[in-house]
């Protein structure tokens, strides 16, 4: 296993042209997911991928070990390295502006001035920025995503032991983000969003074309849809899930209940979301795109659409891409809403 400052770590190349194999880890708190992407010159091939769930009495540390490994044997894949995410609220991410300098320059002089920009040491995260383009007056945009230790290191020990070594630690709303610019381009005249609507939380990211300028997590996702169905139907956090996603006509109208009123809340942090991009950039929001397991409960998009105004588009982040014939092309985009985040880190090599 590679040693921790040699690990690539947010903002690193795409798959190079010779053929590769690279596979994708997304930890989620619902689910594991996996995805082993081949590139054969201008070819993305998904060869392999797997939904894990998470029991419901949640994963610790040792159970997470074994779920990862009985997702990549289930099917057959053994790769020497992995690309994985983090998110979470010990994941800080800052859009700043600094003088016009090198990279080289800029990167050393973050280890002085990142503090000013996030709530932790430096000592105690892992830490990248990247160049995004210039603002006038002598100045450029940077893009500054800091880690807590104790949660990367953890997992790279966990993977360790499972005979896999790390090649990128990617942020999972940016490797939904890679896995869209890989096959679609952007127009850079409104706001384009993302969101990925989580089990327990909502990642956002707004960008201008292809250079993100907003990002941010809402602690709202679908384990909060769970518990309110719970509390006003008075049932099991077990039954709500069960009620969440297969709920018969009888229960369905308290379902739905319990869920707009989540949603409603979920609604207000977008729309502030939105307003603050509108307010700093002077553009109006454009094309919303979303991904993660709470598409698949009936009647979440079409409500946060009609609550937005605004057309919701579920994304698949393998239209462009060819699936191997040993897949079923049917069962992955069945699939396809959960599997943006590990299909993106598969990008990366």
């Amino acid at each position: 296993m590679k040693p921790y400052g040699v690990v690539r770590k947010f903002f690193g190349s795409k798959l190079p042209s010779v053929r590769q194999e690279t596979v994708g880890i997304d930890i989620g708190s619902y689910s594991i997911k996996v995805a082993s992407v081949v590139r054969d010159e201008d070819k993305h091939i998904l060869s392999a991928y797997n939904v894990k769930r998470i029991p419901t009495d949640g994963a610790a540390p040792g159970k997470t070990e074994k779920l990862v490994r009985d997702a990549l044997r289930e099917v057959d894949i053994r790769p020497a390295e992995v690309n994985f995410s983090v998110s979470g609220s010990n994941v800080i991410v800052r859009f700043i502006s600094l003088p016009k300098m090198p990279r080289e320059q800029m990167e050393n002089a973050m280890t002085f001035e990142a503090e000013r920009y996030i709530p932790f040491s430096v000592n105690e995260v892992i830490m990248d920025s990247l160049i995004l383009d210039n603002s006038g007056a002598g100045q450029m945009n940077v893009l500054l995503a800091a880690a807590k230790r104790d949660i990367v290191h953890p997992r790279i020990e966990m993977l360790g032991k499972l005979g896999l070594g790390v090649n990128i630690i990617d942020i999972s709303i940016f490797a939904v983000f890679n896995a869209f610019l890989s096959f679609n381009t952007l127009a850079d005249d409104k706001g384009t969003v993302f969101f990925d609507l989580g089990h327990s939380q909502t990642d956002v990211l707004i960008s201008t074309g292809s250079i993100p300028r907003f990002m941010r997590l809402i602690q709202i996702g679908g384990k909060d849809v769970t518990a309110a169905i719970s509390e006003d139907m008075g049932v099991s956090m077990e039954e709500a899930e069960e009620l969440k996603l297969k709920g018969d006509e009888e229960s369905g109208k308290k379902t739905v209940q319990s869920t707009f009123a989540v949603l409603d809340e979920l609604v207000k942090e977008m729309q502030l979301s939105f307003g603050y991009f509108e307010n700093r950039y002077n553009k109006g929001i454009g094309d919303i795109y979303c991904s993660g397991g709470m598409v698949y409960q009936a009647g979440v998009v079409e409500y946060l659409q009609e609550k937005l105004g605004a057309q919701l588009k579920v994304w698949n982040p393998v239209a462009g891409m060819e699936v191997s014939e040993s897949l079923s092309r049917e069962a992955v985009e069945a699939a396809a809403s959960r599997l943006t985040a590990s299909i993106g880190l598969a990008f990366r090599g």
